[in-house]
Formats: structure tokens, C-alpha cells, sequence
């Protein structure tokens, strides 16, 4: 039955369905660091002709989440630890500056739905991967949602490409060792002085909170690839 609220408008394209399903790809790990993507087989897979997939492609690029190389087409970028420190240090001072516009002029629904992520994570004991996989997604979400805040659209697509490059690695991580006690308490302090209005707090939590989470990330990196 054709509902009037819900236009063929309101629906993504074809393209826009196959970009965000290869993003989640590659943020989840289904895609790996270093991995050629292979245009027939991912075509098959998304059950999609080959037209919408050369639309998404170049998108992610733009991203920075895939590269394209001579004679061997796209593949997902793969980062060095020298890199991932990077993307780390310039997400802390990007994420600081949107976190404290967010909080000079958050409204009330911006306060309930940064608030109602939190709970959803705080609920959540990671003592398997679908529960850890999980976690992960509304972690995404809780950052976004404070960037999305501050109403500044292009600051706020900074923090989301940033984030977008090292959350297979975030996750990798978390998987691993399903450790979320010290990220739910960072959180939860972020939170409360977003919701209190106190700016210079909250830039000072989100800046810790992304040193802290690049300090682990790092830790057992160097450490996997000591024992390789």
C-alpha cells in the first residue's frame, strides 16, 4: 500500500544505498585494510549491476576511504601507525572545535538524542562480538551526533571523514579485546557537560577522550605487529 508520508523522494538512490553498504564494509572490516575491490564480485554480492557501483566508488575515494592505483583499480587504504597518529591528532583538534560549538548551542533534542545513544551503549555488556559490533555502531553514532550539533555542516562532514578512516582500526581493537569500561566512563562525563553547557570542559573531555582511544589503538598495534 502506498504510504503518503513516504515518497519515492524520500528513498536513497541506488548509488547512495551501494555507498553507504561498501562504508559499512569497510568500517566493520568486511573490507580490509590493503584489499582490492574487485568490481564484478562486489557487484554480485550488493546484487547490483556494475552502473550504481561506479557511482559510489569515486565517492568513497573522496572520502579517503579507498584509493584508486594504475592497472589495479580501487582498494581499501591501509595506514601506517605514523598515519593513524596523524588522523588522530588532527581529529582531536577538529572534533574539540566542533564538540565546543555543539555545546554553546545545543537545544534540548540534540541533548536527548546524545543522552539516548549513551544509554543504548551503557546497556550494552560486550561479552560477544554481535554485542561488541554493536557498541561499535552507536559509539559512531554518539560522535556524530555531537558534531551534528554544533550545526556546522562542513565541520561536522570533517569529524565524519576523520572518524571514517581509523574506525576500522578502532574496531579491530575493541573486537579484540572487547575493553569499553574506560571509553563508557569518557563518554558519560562528555555527555554530562554537554547537556551543562560547559564548553570549555566538554573540549577538554573530547580532546582526552580521542588521545585516549589513539593511546590504545596504538598500544596494541605496535604490539600486534611486534609479534608478526
Amino acid at each position: 500500500m502506498h504510504d503518503p508520508d513516504f515518497t519515492t523522494a524520500d528513498r536513497p538512490s541506488l548509488p547512495e544505498t551501494v555507498y553507504v553498504q561498501l562504508r559499512q564494509a569497510i568500517h566493520n572490516g568486511v573490507l580490509k585494510p590493503g584489499e582490492v575491490l574487485r568490481q564484478e564480485e562486489l557487484a554480485r554480492k550488493l546484487g547490483v549491476s556494475r552502473a550504481p557501483l561506479r557511482e559510489a566508488l569515486p565517492r568513497l575515494e573522496a572520502d579517503g576511504m579507498i584509493i584508486l592505483r594504475p592497472r589495479r583499480g580501487y582498494s581499501v587504504v591501509e595506514l601506517d601507525l605514523e598515519e593513524i597518529e596523524d588522523i588522530f591528532d588532527m581529529r582531536a583538534t577538529v572534533e574539540e572545535k566542533a564538540v565546543r560549538a555543539a555545546t554553546a548551542r545545543r537545544q534540548p533534542e540534540d541533548v536527548r538524542k546524545v543522552r539516548s545513544i549513551l544509554q543504548d551503549m551503557q546497556s550494552i555488556k560486550p561479552a560477544n562480538e554481535a554485542d561488541r559490533r554493536r557498541w561499535l555502531d552507536l559509539n559512531f553514532q554518539f560522535h556524530n551526533a555531537l558534531a551534528d550539533a554544533s550545526g556546522r555542516k562542513h565541520l561536522s562532514r570533517m569529524v565524519f571523514n576523520l572518524r571514517s578512516l581509523v574506525e576500522p582500526y578502532i574496531r579491530v581493537e575493541v573486537l579484540i579485546t572487547g575493553d569499553v569500561g574506560q571509553a563508557d566512563l569518557e563518554h558519560a562525563r562528555l555527555a554530562l557537560a554537554f547537556e551543562e553547557g560547559q564548553i570549555e570542559l566538554a573540549g577538554s573531555l573530547i580532546r582526552v577522550h580521542i588521545q585516549s582511544t589513539a593511546s590504545r589503538l596504538l598500544n596494541g598495534l605496535r604490539a600486534s605487529r611486534s609479534l608478526r
